[in-house]
């Protein structure tokens, strides 16, 4: 069953900037992040963040092939490019994929088995740039 995906502003790179700032820690400007969204369906949230953020980066998985080729018709048909999205599982994310200032997870934590949460947590610990 394809998950509709709207934008949530309160993960947008801005809000939580904002938020770590007031926490008193220093995040790296949204003009210039990379941004990972574990389970972005077909963009719904991420493309909206491509759009108004043109000189960050953007990478989604999702394990559903049909969300990700709808989020990548969207992409190509806006000539975006600095997103990404490709099928994956949350589990097969590893090290070498990169770091991220900025990993969002909406909607994904509390519906999966407890080995793709603890994933999802390591990758957070893993991932997340300094």
């Amino acid at each position: 069953m394809p998950y509709a995906g709207d934008p949530y502003p309160s993960s947008h790179p801005g809000h939580l900037a904002t938020v770590a700032t007031l926490s008193g820690l220093s995040p790296t400007p949204v003009e210039r992040c990379r941004v990972l969204e574990l389970g972005c369906a077909r963009g719904g949230n991420l493309i909206p963040m491509a759009v108004g953020l043109p000189g960050s980066r953007f990478f989604g998985i999702d394990s559903s092939p049909g969300q990700v080729a709808a989020a990548r018709s969207v992409i190509d048909d806006l000539g975006l490019e600095n997103i990404a999205v490709e099928v994956r599982s949350i589990l097969d994310v590893d090290p070498e994929f990169g770091t991220f200032d900025y990993i969002i997870c909406h909607g994904t934590y509390s519906w999966v088995a407890d080995d793709v949460r603890d994933k999802i947590l390591e990758i957070c610990a893993r991932n997340l740039a300094p």
